[in-house]
Formats: C-alpha cells, structure tokens, sequence
C-alpha cells in the first residue's frame, strides 16, 4: 500500500547506489589494468569488427586529424584552423559520423560548423598516440552524472595499445607549442622570443 511506498523508495535509491558503487569498481579495476572503460572510440578511428575492443584508423577521419595537428605546427591556433575546415567546407565529427551510419545525435543545424573547442580537444587527446589512458574524467554520483575532469596527474596511461595517427614527437612538440604558447623558427626550434600566439 502507499504506507510502503517510502520505504520502498528508500530501497530502490539504496540498490541503485550499491550497482552503481560495484560497476565503478569494475571499472575501475579493468582501468588499472589498461582496459578501456569507455565505449566511445575518438574521432580518427573506428572499431575493429572482428574484435570490438580493438580500434583501427579511419582513415578518412585521420586525415583530417593529421592536417589538425600539421596546421597547428604551421603556426595556426584552434580558431584559425576551425575557419581553415569551415571555409573548406569539411564535416565535422558529427557529421562525418551520421554520414558513416555510426549514430552519435542529430546533425547539427549549420553544416560545416568547426569550433575551436572541438579542434582544442583534437589537439589534446593523447589517444592519437597510440595509447589508452583511462582516469581522465569522472562523474559527481549515479544520481548526478555530470562529467568532472581529473587532474592529470591521476590519470593512467598504457602507451602503444592501438595504431596511432599522430606521431608522439608531433603530438609532444603541438603540446609544448600550446602550453608556451612559442614559436617554431625555420630550423624547428622552439624559440621563446615569439610574442605571437602559437595554437594556443
């Protein structure tokens, strides 16, 4: 009868809470261990259909990625390189996906629409490398799934467990170019005497 029903509600949010605690442990076991606990695979590569744990390159998004990666060494930041795709009229992630049957949401409403957040993540996902690293986020409660991104510190990473797109030397050198926000000269090296916003 109603005279249950908040003991019964007590109930349900305890059980849901106890799943959720036992998944997360999973998780984070498989974690520790170098398996992936995510189901996304980043754009620039698909998974394996003969072994869904295993991604290969999509090479028609990897190229894409590559040329991300080789604007930014140019000298070009993430807003500059967004207006490059959007002006060259190349989907975007969301739209290469729909456009491949992978469902990932509704398209959206301006085709072509290129963010420098979008880019900015691209040029920061470590993934590109080759490697797995897990610990990167975390959500608040099973009741509050908003994502919290961990210090990187706290993050695990298990290099070369899948063909990388990016060469470690040219992800490193994008890193430190955006961190200092320096300069390249002619001869490849870093100079500190740019004042010039450099992929930042």
């Amino acid at each position: 009868g109603t005279e249950m029903m908040p003991f019964s509600n007590i109930f349900n949010e305890w059980y849901a809470a106890q799943t959720s605690k036992k998944i997360r442990a999973v998780n984070q076991m498989k974690a520790a261990k170098g398996q992936r606990v995510s189901s996304s695979v980043p754009y620039g590569y698909m998974k394996n259909p003969d072994d869904k744990k295993e991604w290969m390159i999509d090479e028609e998004a990897a190229k894409v990625v590559r040329r991300i990666f080789a604007l930014c060494v140019d000298g070009f930041g993430p807003t500059q390189i967004a207006k490059k795709l959007k002006a060259e009229k190349v989907m975007t992630p969301t739209e290469y996906w729909n456009s491949i049957g992978r469902n990932c949401g509704k398209p959206p409403e301006r085709p072509f629409n290129w963010c420098s957040a979008t880019i900015a993540d691209i040029l920061a996902k470590q993934e590109y490398c080759g490697d797995t690293v897990n610990f990167r986020s975390t959500t608040k409660s099973f009741k509050n799934k908003t994502k919290i991104e961990r210090p990187q510190e706290e993050w695990k990473i298990f290099p070369n467990v899948h063909p990388a797109i990016i060469d470690r030397e040219v992800f490193e050198l994008v890193q430190e170019l955006r961190q200092h926000r320096r300069r390249p000269t002619k001869s490849g090296i870093v100079s500190p005497f740019s004042g010039l916003l450099y992929c930042a």
